[in-house]
């Protein structure tokens, strides 16, 4: 791409993240402005949001370096995301046109950024090489994902498993012959 502008490129890679998303079958809810940290909301078949954050992002050797910052024009605005603030990555390589998702858990881990490759590596590296490969399917990486359901009242509390009692009606026996 010629055209190195960070707000076209940035349009870019939300028109391809919103229409490979619908094209999927999600209703796709986009920000207006360039104010928040969440880029798209998406509504599944069951109604469940997640909140999506799309990365515009050029390869350089077969690497693709996603960051965990949120860049501005003028960068004293600039700051780091939180898995409280978004649920997934969608990350465009501009050069390639395909996209990629990964969870803001497994992205925020590392402290500024993460690099995943595009091919295999020349020396033959495989222990802790990630390939885009991996994470071009939205639906594994909304399995993968895990909201934070517990609540405030429960925090410090014993997880305990609960199960349900079967209430028999008059005559039905529990050996069920």
């Amino acid at each position: 791409m010629t055209n190195e502008n960070p707000n076209k490129k940035g349009t870019l890679g939300e028109i391809a993240v919103c229409k490979e998303l619908l094209q999927l079958g999600y209703e796709v809810f986009v920000e207006v402005g360039n104010h928040s940290k969440v880029d798209l909301v998406v509504l599944d078949e069951n109604y469940k949001t997640y909140k999506i954050q799309i990365k515009t992002i050029k390869s350089k050797n077969e690497v693709v370096e996603v960051y965990s910052i949120k860049n501005c024009l003028n960068p004293k605005y600039n700051s780091r995301y939180t898995i409280e603030q978004v649920d997934i990555f969608a990350v465009y390589v501009i050069d390639k046109d395909f996209v990629f998702y990964i969870t803001s858990k497994e992205l925020l881990i590392n402290s500024k950024s993460s690099k995943f490759r595009l091919s295999e590596s020349k020396n033959g590296q495989i222990i802790n090489v990630r390939y885009t490969k991996d994470y071009l399917n939205f639906k594994k990486a909304l399995r993968d994902y895990t909201p934070h359901a517990q609540t405030e009242n429960a925090v410090g509390d014993e997880i305990v498993q609960t199960t349900t009692l079967k209430v028999l009606a008059a005559g039905e026996s529990q050996c069920g012959r």
